[in-house]
């Protein structure tokens, strides 16, 4: 009788163990992984390793753990025939697997998902180590699976959003960081069309005008940048600076023309344009303004960067910024007209 609770308890602690470290390793992200190899945590290098292919040590754990749940199961069962007879062998297989399932597969998963980083870092270097002895095998059973398909993981934009809307119900992130996830992902859906100030509300200088001119504009402009054209807007030649423009009055330049103070760095993109693909355009050319040229080449209106971050962090409107949405003052203008 002894022998056969020796050998139960060996058979559940062996399939308990193999359980609940496979169990840890699935629940470890990689991500996790590769925080800790960068902070030298010990074993986190070998946990690196086994989560950039995890296959191979899931094998020997699975190999392992059915060892240990079929072998022990014959062992035990024809000693248990010997003990009680082959009439009461059915209600003892019957307890067993009860005590396979509750001891043997959920508490030590469980386990294993609750302290999946502690017990993945800390056996990590065994089960590095224990894979590469049992290559052989794995090559073997890889004989059988490799014409499987395998499916690459990948993490899809919904999957993201999803995580971020349960993120936020757990309280791990805030509402307004889930929203900003959320609308990263439209940027690859908007057009500059879409975002940009149209040309019938766009403050804009002739080039050939003169400072004292436009003194009364310059002092009430909202915007920083301002698009400078030639005869009309849909020849765009060049941005002035605000600032540019109010030191000259200061300094009483004001018999300068507006083309002594413009940039002639002129960025054009098209109506169609992603706004996702003007950011690196922004940061490469260091300007923060751009032209839209619609189908015909003509001024369809100018987007800046701050309209693109708008889409990801809401509407900016300062203390000096008194006009508002311009996207929505041109739809009221022309439905006025």
């Amino acid at each position: 009788m002894e022998i056969l609770l020796i050998l139960i308890l060996v058979m559940l602690l062996g399939s308990s163990f193999f359980s609940a470290t496979e169990a840890a390793l699935f629940s470890t992200p990689i991500n996790k992984a590769k925080i800790l190899a960068s902070q030298k945590k010990k074993g986190a290098e070998y946990l690196l390793k086994i989560k950039k292919d995890m296959r191979p040590t899931i094998t020997v754990l699975v190999v392992f753990t059915n060892i240990f749940n079929i072998a022990g199961s014959i062992f035990v069962g024809a000693i248990a025939t010997d003990i009680f007879g082959s009439s009461k062998i059915g209600i003892f297989s019957a307890i067993l697997t009860f005590l396979v399932i509750i001891f043997a597969e959920i508490i030590p998963k469980s386990i294993g998902d609750a302290f999946s980083v502690q017990i993945s870092i800390f056996l990590a270097k065994t089960l590095f180590y224990t894979t590469k002895i049992f290559s052989p095998l794995i090559y073997i059973i890889d004989i059988f699976t490799k014409t499987l398909p395998r499916k690459k993981k990948t993490i899809s934009e919904e999957e993201i959003r999803t995580l971020s809307n349960i993120g936020f119900l757990e309280g791990v992130i805030e509402e307004d960081e889930k929203e900003m996830i959320h609308r990263v992902f439209l940027l690859n859906d908007l057009t500059a069309k879409e975002v940009m100030t149209p040309r019938t509300v766009i403050t804009a200088f002739e080039k050939n005008k003169k400072i004292k001119e436009l003194e009364k504009e310059i002092y009430s402009l909202s915007h920083s940048r301002i698009p400078i054209y030639k005869k009309n807007l849909d020849n765009i030649v060049g941005i002035c600076h605000q600032r540019d423009l109010l030191i000259a009055l200061s300094k009483g330049e004001k018999e300068k023309n507006i083309s002594d103070f413009m940039s002639k760095r002129v960025i054009k993109v098209i109506e169609n344009q992603k706004i996702d693909e003007l950011i690196p355009v922004f940061r490469k050319t260091r300007c923060h303004l751009a032209v839209v040229n619609d189908e015909f080449g003509g001024t369809a209106g100018v987007i800046t960067l701050e309209d693109v971050l708008e889409q990801i962090i809401g509407s900016v409107v300062d203390e000096t910024d008194e006009t508002g949405d311009l996207r929505e003052k041109a739809r009221l203008k022309k439905k006025g007209s």
